[in-house]
């Protein structure tokens, strides 16, 4: 995938906005306040449907305006022609169109556009809650199993179900939604595992890039203890469960560490070889998006420069450059001036929301 049209409209500080950009690498530079982030945020909601600044349309839409629109078309390999794609976000609801169906869920859009995003927070990603590294697992799994999405809200239905009779104290039906939770959960788990095992040489191979460090593993945590089966685990807890509320084990409290020689690289790595750790995580996997599943990811990256010194920088520049991928990211000219090996990238200069491509 990769897209070769993007029109904007009322997207924060961005009235109107057109961009043609390269299948490969793409600066966005100009002032902070400009609108270089806002850009990024207009390809999130393309790829996903929503913001990864905040959960209010109304915070994201531009003032005195009632909704956004971001539209698209891209380059699928699978299909022969290109693809429209359109997000409509109002301040309460959104529509989103392919190709002039309307789609009820996000899922299609996901699966049609990959947008993987690297800002100043993601160097957070293994030190925070567990929920954020599900979702990079989760969003993976997808891409590499579409049916996965089946099996994750089988599963999310009978935990909702099975959380209701504890709070009722009711033991009916639980035997039920046990076996349910067993069944949809072993297959999550077991998706999980293996798109871990998949994801391991890329991950690996980008450490040695970003840190030369070679033995780093990904051990994953399914979420309860495997020696016995997940209704065996729920059926044991149940007393447990009931006094607090809700389920204590499975797929949905799992998680994942890196380790070196058996211990969380949390515990003694530096910030900053934890941040380039988490780039290294973050490009792998969209390293094994490309190279094994044969999909094209676009990837975000914003504010280039933010604590990353020269070296770092170049690493990350010249990892990029290695990688087939479609890439938009947010930096100063001169960062940009700085970047060497990258005369072909294309440079867009962004001022008042305003876009203009900078000739080579």
């Amino acid at each position: 995938m990769s897209l070769t049209k993007v029109d904007v409209r009322n997207v924060r500080n961005i009235e109107v906005a057109a961009l043609e950009p390269s299948p490969h690498i793409n600066f966005l530079v100009g002032p902070n306040g400009s609108g270089k982030t806002s850009l990024l945020e207009a390809l999130h909601i393309l790829g996903r449907g929503r913001s990864f600044r905040s959960t209010q349309a109304a915070q994201i839409i531009r003032l005195s305006q009632d909704s956004l629109t971001v539209s698209g078309k891209a380059v699928i390999l699978e299909r022969p022609s290109q693809v429209s794609l359109g997000v409509q976000l109002y301040k309460q609801g959104r529509d989103i169109v392919v190709d002039g169906r309307k789609l009820m869920s996000t899922a299609e859009l996901v699966w049609i556009l990959p947008v993987l995003l690297i800002h100043p927070g993601s160097s957070s990603l293994l030190d925070d809650a567990p929920k954020f590294r599900r979702q990079f697992l989760d969003w993976g799994v997808f891409h590499q199993d579409y049916e996965y999405l089946t099996a994750w809200r089988g599963y999310v239905k009978a935990l909702r179900q099975r959380n209701a009779l504890l709070r009722a104290g009711s033991s009916q039906g639980l035997e039920t939604w046990n076996h349910e939770l067993g069944r949809y959960g072993l297959l999550i788990a077991e998706a999980r595992s293996r798109y871990l095992e998949c994801l391991q040489p890329f991950f690996l191979k980008a450490t040695v890039h970003f840190l030369g460090i070679h033995d780093l593993h990904i051990k994953v945590n399914p979420g309860w203890d495997v020696a016995r089966s997940l209704p065996e685990v729920l059926q044991a807890n149940v007393q447990a469960d009931r006094r607090f509320g809700y389920t204590q084990y499975g797929p949905h409290r799992g998680d994942f560490v890196i380790q070196m020689d058996g211990r969380p690289v949390r515990h003694f790595f530096s910030r900053g070889q934890i941040k380039m750790l988490v780039f290294a995580l973050l490009l792998s996997q969209a390293n094994l998006l490309e190279s094994q599943l044969g999909k094209r990811g676009c990837v975000l990256i914003d504010d280039l420069a933010s604590e990353l010194d020269v070296t770092n920088r170049s690493k990350l520049l010249s990892f990029i450059k290695s990688l087939n991928g479609q890439f938009f990211v947010t930096a100063t000219d001169e960062a940009v001036r700085h970047s060497t090996g990258l005369e072909a990238a294309a440079v867009f200069h962004v001022e008042r929301g305003c876009l203009t491509r900078r000739e080579n």
